[in-house]
């Protein structure tokens, strides 16, 4: 899953912001940029690396990297992955025996222009008592657009951070708002952005289509929350990347989840 991309090019476009040649952000070598997430009980496939660039650049993102070298490493065991189809710069594992669980402790390795980038990281445990105020949301004439329709709740651990994700899981889907195909919103899922707190109300406008629905919450490891605190930082008082990549800059980070259901109905 691509979950994750707005705070992947965060990392890269702060590196030239000063042209004192002994800037922290001005590194002597071009280095690698990884974006790197384990979800557990799911496929190895949201590793991606990327070069530098500079903030002068029009690029959001830099260029990707495709013939690296890289390798998980779980109980002393490694995995090799390889580079996914296309110039897009991620890596997956094509086997079926790494399987990405709550509690483990992944090890991080790429090769990559004569340098070797690691990092290590942990897969939390999911989030607790994950519940819906309601298994059906009905949709009316008077449902206002941006009411809130259903709320999913869970327990708020101290310092953990979630994010929810919301995805419709019918074969065939039937709009809302059928005979409105104009309508901007086409998506069939939506993520929220990052919750300190234990709850994240669904609204109407994040409702396409009717018929079942999968919410998901995740629950994030540290790696995770420093570098979206960075993102997130006013860039009149920009501090420096954080990255728990060494030889490297970007993050290696493990996500757990559980899930519910619901129903959208029309009246």
């Amino acid at each position: 899953m691509k979950k994750l991309t707005h705070i992947f090019a965060v990392i890269a476009t702060i590196l030239t912001m000063s042209c004192d040649s002994e800037s922290l952000y001005l590194p002597e070598r071009e280095k690698v940029v990884v974006r790197a997430y384990l979800y557990a009980g799911e496929p190895v496939t949201d590793i991606q690396l990327t070069t530098t660039f500079s903030i002068f650049s029009e690029d959001s993102i830099g260029d990707p990297i495709n013939n690296a070298s890289v390798t998980l490493e779980k109980n002393g065991r490694e995995f090799r992955l390889i580079s996914s189809p296309g110039d897009s710069g991620f890596y997956h594992y094509r086997g079926n025996d790494l399987v990405v669980e709550n509690g483990d402790h992944f090890g991080l390795k790429v090769e990559y222009n004569g340098q070797t980038s690691f990092s290590e990281t942990h897969i939390p445990s999911p989030p607790k008592d994950v519940t819906l105020s309601s298994n059906q949301y009905v949709i009316t004439q008077q449902t206002n657009f941006d009411a809130t329709a259903i709320t999913v709740n869970w327990t708020e651990e101290k310092e953990a951070i979630y994010f929810v994700t919301v995805n419709n899981a019918e074969t065939n889907q039937i709009r809302i708002d059928a005979g409105n195909e104009n309508n901007f919103r086409q998506s069939l899922s939506f993520r929220s952005r990052l919750v300190p707190g234990s709850s994240y109300s669904i609204r109407r406008s994040e409702l396409t289509y009717l018929g079942k629905h999968v919410v998901r919450v995740y629950k994030i490891n540290r790696e995770y929350a420093n570098l979206y605190t960075f993102g997130n930082q006013d860039s009149r008082n920009l501090n420096e990347p954080a990255t728990n990549i060494h030889n490297g800059l970007g993050v290696f980070a493990g996500f757990s989840s559980d899930f519910v259901e619901f129903n959208v109905t029309r009246e």
